[in-house]
């Protein structure tokens, strides 16, 4: 279930992008977007697939564990209560945040775009999903760790249901503003979906009727380092979008849009292939939290090898038939052949890409697994970005 889920929200996710290309094509207007998405694609990799997932989960398998073995309380509702209200105030600040600063966040993220003044309104739109992105994937992280796959996997299907909705219903009035608009109501919809089954976990246990707030005490001193790890982490490894947005906002209108749209189909392969690891996330934090490492150590080495043999035959794919995959995807209405040959000669050069984002994605879920603070995968990935940031000041001429 999770993997038809998974399907058909990247599905809609294509169909998104197909919407947006017949719309609005892949011009100034798009590119103006674009960088205002930059806000959901930080927040959905920070909040949802990577940085709170990877705290979250072993928090919330540990809670579980302890809750097995007879702990005294109820270490979940105890965790969901010393937790969720700081996050939600922080989620708060941050959003206002965001969209207080836009002006200058777009300035700084495209300093060559045309159109800044819509690229502030979009920003100001998507920035409400900082709040509704991270309740979402506070609800994903615990719904998971409770081994419940359904609602976490259905919430890009509510998403991308939203965003379309809004273009076609919108688009006539507010032109690509209406994405933005999608973005946000979308952002609510993934909450919706997850929330009646989360209560209904919630509800399912409770204790033993001692004091909530008893045993959690090893909960908090966890915290702040790892979130510090795990946020920091996923934030570089989300500037690489930044970095090739900054370098394209001076080249000729559209290329933007040409790199969100070659990256939205190149990374489909490794999407698929991470999803297993997605799964069974909770099954190594759980066998961390009991002490099985052995357990755990098979199960991330077979994640690994599965993954890396899904992607390599994707990227094969990509790379045989870019041309034909854009034609067939985007070619039609604002979207030009001239669109499809540089979106199918960019697919190309992240394909080659493809095998080594999955690995690290794989793996990197192993050192937060045991809950722990580890500043390991921080380090290594500021290197990758470096380079990035290196190799494309050198090129992009």
């Amino acid at each position: 279930m999770t993997a038809v889920l998974s399907v058909a929200g990247s599905v809609l996710g294509l169909v998104r992008d197909q919407a947006l290309a017949r719309l609005f094509g892949a011009g100034g207007e798009t590119d103006a977007f674009l960088v205002a998405w930059t806000v959901p694609e930080f927040a959905a990799t920070l909040l949802i697939e990577d940085g709170l997932a990877f705290a979250l989960v072993p928090m919330f398998s540990l809670a579980l564990a302890r809750r097995a073995r007879g702990a005294p309380g109820d270490q979940v509702r105890a965790l969901v209560a010393s937790t969720l209200p700081r996050l939600l105030l922080a989620f708060a600040a941050v959003g206002a945040l965001v969209a207080a600063a836009a002006p200058v966040l777009v300035r700084t993220l495209a300093p060559g775009l045309p159109d800044q003044a819509l690229a502030v309104d979009c920003t100001r739109l998507t920035a409400t999903c900082v709040v509704s992105f991270g309740l979402a994937g506070y609800c994903s992280a615990a719904l998971r760790a409770h081994r419940r796959f359904l609602a976490p996997a259905a919430i890009y299907v509510a998403y991308n249901t939203g965003i379309i909705t809004a273009m076609f219903v919108l688009g006539g009035l507010w032109g690509v503003r209406s994405a933005a608009v999608g973005v946000a109501v979308g952002g609510v919809l993934m909450v919706v979906a997850q929330l009646p089954s989360l209560l209904g976990q919630l509800r399912r246990r409770d204790g033993g009727g001692r004091p909530p707030g008893t045993g959690d005490g090893d909960a908090r001193p966890l915290a702040l380092a790892l979130f510090a790890t795990v946020l920091l982490f996923a934030l570089c490894r989300q500037s690489q979008v930044l970095i090739e947005r900054f370098l394209a906002s001076g080249l000729p209108s559209g290329a933007i849009s040409h790199l969100n749209y070659a990256q939205k189909v190149a990374q489909i392969p490794m999407t698929l292939s991470l999803m297993l690891c997605t799964v069974t996330f909770p099954v190594v934090a759980r066998a961390l939290a009991d002490g099985d490492t052995e357990r755990a150590r098979d199960r991330v080495e077979r994640d690994v090898a599965l993954a890396a043999a899904l992607v390599l035959l994707g990227a094969a794919t990509v790379v045989a038939c870019a041309p034909q995959i854009v034609r067939l995807l985007f070619q039609r209405g604002a979207f030009t052949a001239a669109d499809t040959a540089a979106t199918a000669g960019v697919m190309r050069v992240y394909a080659l890409g493809l095998l080594g984002q999955t690995v690290v994605g794989a793996l990197a879920r192993s050192y937060f697994s045991a809950g722990r603070a580890s500043w390991y995968p921080f380090g290594a990935m500021a290197v990758g970005v470096t380079a990035t940031a290196a190799v494309g000041a050198a090129a992009v001429g």
